[in-house]
C-alpha cells in the first residue's frame, strides 16, 4: 500500500498510477517527468489537447531514455467543471487503474490592485485555484478511502502563507487550498490515505512569465528583493522527494520560504527531534518576519500615491 515507510526509506512508486492536474507545462510537467523517472504510470490533465499531446510525447521519450516502461496518458478537461472532471477521472482509472498518487497542481495567478479588479476575477481565481482542487480530490477521495490506500498532494503557493500587494484575488484561493489540505490530513487519521501540501517558490514557468507581465511595480520590487527564480525541475524534484518520504509539508528549495513555512504552519504534527529545530527557528522567526513585513509595507507605502491615483485624484 501507499504509505510512509520507516527509517528514512523512500516510497517505491514503481508501477503506481500518478495523476497530475496542470500536467502539460511548468511544475506539473516537471512533476510528471519525476514520476516517470520513478517508474510510475502517469496521467496528466489540462485543458489544451495540443499541449497535452506534446507533453505526453516528451514523457514517453523520457521513459524510453530511462528504460522505465512507464505508460503515459492524458485527459483534456477543465478542472473547474465538476461533472466533466468526474467523467475524465473515471476514464483515467479505466485506462490506468486506481489512482495511487493524486497531485493537484492546476492553477494560475491574476495580478492587479484590489480596487481595479472586477468581482468576476475573484470568482474565477477561486473557481480554478480552490474549486479546481476540490473537484478533483472529491472525485477520487471516496475510492481511496474504500481501498484504504492513496496519497493526495495539493500544490498551493508560497502565498498560501502570507499576503502581498497585487495578489488580493490569488492569495485567498491559495489560503483555501491549505485549509482543505490541513482539514483532510486530520480527517484521514486512522486510514492509510496520506495528504501532503506544497508551497512552491517563484518558478520559471509559462504561467509565471504571463503573471509577471501584469505585476504592479511595488509587487515586482518586493518579489525581486533577494528572491530566487527556480527552474521547474528543481522545484519538482524537491516536491517529489517529500512525497516519497511521506511528509505533510513538502520541502521547498527556497530556504527562506521553507523557514517561514515551518514557523507558521499552525496545528500540524511535529516529529522528534525535528521539533527542537522548529523551536530554535521559532526564536528567530519573529525578527525575520518583522524585517520582511516591514520591507513589504515600506515598498507598498512608497507606491501608494500612484496606486490610488484614480481614487485620490491628481
Amino acid at each position: 500500500p501507499i504509505n510512509a515507510t520507516m527509517f528514512g526509506k523512500k516510497l517505491d512508486l514503481s508501477g503506481k498510477h500518478v495523476l497530475i492536474t496542470g500536467g502539460s507545462t511548468g511544475i506539473g510537467l516537471a512533476l510528471a517527468v519525476e514520476a516517470v523517472r520513478c517508474k510510475s504510470n502517469v496521467t496528466i490533465i489540462a485543458r489544451t489537447e495540443a499541449r497535452l499531446q506534446a507533453a505526453k510525447a516528451q514523457l514517453e521519450d523520457e521513459a524510453r531514455k530511462k528504460g522505465t516502461d512507464s505508460r503515459v496518458a492524458y485527459q483534456a478537461v477543465d478542472v473547474t467543471d465538476a461533472a466533466k472532471v468526474r467523467e475524465a477521472l473515471a476514464a483515467a482509472v479505466r485506462e490506468m487503474g486506481p489512482v495511487d498518487v493524486l497531485i493537484c497542481n492546476a492553477g494560475n495567478a491574476h495580478l492587479g490592485y484590489f480596487h481595479e479588479t472586477e468581482l468576476e476575477v475573484f470568482h474565477r481565481q477561486m473557481q480554478l485555484n480552490y474549486f479546481g482542487v476540490l473537484n478533483v480530490v472529491h472525485s477520487l477521495y471516496g475510492e481511496m478511502v474504500r481501498r484504504n490506500q492513496g496519497h493526495i498532494v495539493m500544490v498551493g503557493s508560497a502565498l498560501s502563507g502570507f499576503g502581498l500587494v497585487g495578489y488580493s484575488a490569488y492569495c485567498p484561493s491559495k489560503y483555501a487550498v491549505k485549509g482543505l489540505a490541513d482539514a483532510l490530513r486530520n480527517e484521514l487519521q486512522g486510514t492509510r490515505v496520506k495528504v501532503s501540501f506544497a508551497m512552491p517558490p517563484d518558478t520559471d514557468t509559462p504561467g509565471f512569465a504571463e503573471e509577471s507581465k501584469a505585476k504592479p511595480p511595488e509587487t515586482k520590487e518586493i518579489s525581486e528583493a533577494g528572491a530566487t527564480l527556480f527552474k521547474p525541475d528543481k522545484v519538482a524534484a524537491c516536491i517529489m522527494d517529500g512525497i516519497r518520504r511521506g511528509v505533510y509539508l513538502l520541502p521547498n528549495p527556497d530556504l527562506g520560504l521553507q523557514v517561514n513555512a515551518l514557523t507558521t504552519q499552525g496545528l500540524l504534527p511535529r516529529s522528534f527531534p525535528r521539533v527542537l529545530l522548529e523551536m530554535l527557528l521559532g526564536l528567530l522567526a519573529p525578527l525575520l518576519h518583522w524585517g520582511f513585513a516591514g520591507m513589504f509595507d515600506r515598498v507598498s507605502g512608497k507606491y501608494a500615491k500612484r496606486r490610488f491615483a484614480s481614487l485620490w485624484g491628481a
